[in-house]
């Protein structure tokens, strides 16, 4: 338990110490730039296209298979 314990704080003193060594790019840095924003946002996008494009092809399936097996009133 306590091997554990120990790799747990050494992994957390690792996360803690590691973020201030590694930087963003340069242009990411300066979010006042209208060139950063503007990349900052495309990357934004780019991670959403997925989802939507399957997001948007599940739901059209799933609309037409619910279609087709409903039951007419009679």
């Amino acid at each position: 338990m306590y091997r554990f314990f120990f790799w747990v704080s050494l992994l957390m003193v690792v996360m803690l110490i590691v973020p201030t060594y590694l930087e963003a790019c340069p242009a990411c840095k300066t979010l006042d730039d209208p060139i950063g924003k503007g990349f900052n946002w495309s990357i934004l996008f780019m991670m959403a296209m997925p989802f939507a494009v399957f997001g948007v092809i599940g739901g059209t399936v799933y609309l037409h298979y619910r279609r087709a097996n409903r039951k007419p009133m009679d």
